[in-house]
């Protein structure tokens, strides 16, 4: 398949897949025809990878903002502990002024202790931290070719209410823009 081809297969199935468009629809925007846009779907398995792309951007977003929210949340509520010594936890045998023998432990101020374990991030929690919010990070601000798609979109749709004509003009444009970044790489 030549190269132009491919990029149009390509963008039919990424229409197809993350924008729902019918194949009729695909195939009067691509200028090929639905035999050929059916035949993608098909050979492709178009319709179960459609289904199974249930994972969003907002999904996995929310997903990874919840995963931060919960390591904070255990972090903020583990409880402290203190290194104080073994023989400070254990009674000891004590006479009173009658020579009877009691337990009793040891009185101190835990204050005085270092902290073993307390509600601040150790060397584990601040690596998974940190590849949250780089994973965070890298989906707010990176954009790929179903985004552009989607923009695309969303704008013709909100045209198409104003102007119908313009915005057919429009998704002309945008199919183009589309392809050729495709064509670039420069998703």
């Amino acid at each position: 398949m030549g190269s132009r081809k491919q990029v149009e297969k390509d963008l039919a199935k990424m229409l197809f897949v993350n924008e729902n468009i019918s194949q009729k629809e695909i195939a009067e925007r691509l200028f090929v025809t639905e035999k050929t846009v059916s035949k993608w779907v098909n050979e492709g398995d178009w319709e179960k990878l459609k289904v199974s792309l249930l994972v969003t951007k907002d999904s996995q977003l929310t997903a990874l903002y919840a995963q931060l929210q919960a390591v904070n949340d255990e972090i903020k509520t583990r409880p402290v502990v203190r290194d104080i010594p073994n023989f400070m936890l254990k009674p000891i045998k004590l006479k009173d002024s009658s020579g009877d023998e009691k337990l009793e432990y040891p009185k101190y101020n835990p204050e005085d202790y270092p902290i073993l374990i307390g509600n601040f991030p150790n060397s584990k929690d601040t690596d998974m931290i940190s590849k949250l919010t780089t994973a965070i990070k890298r989906l707010e601000t990176e954009t790929n070719i179903g985004e552009t798609i989607t923009v695309a979109k969303n704008l013709i749709l909100f045209i198409r209410t104003i102007e119908p004509a313009f915005a057919n003009q429009l998704t002309k444009y945008c199919d183009a823009f589309i392809k050729q970044k495709m064509t670039d790489g420069t998703n």
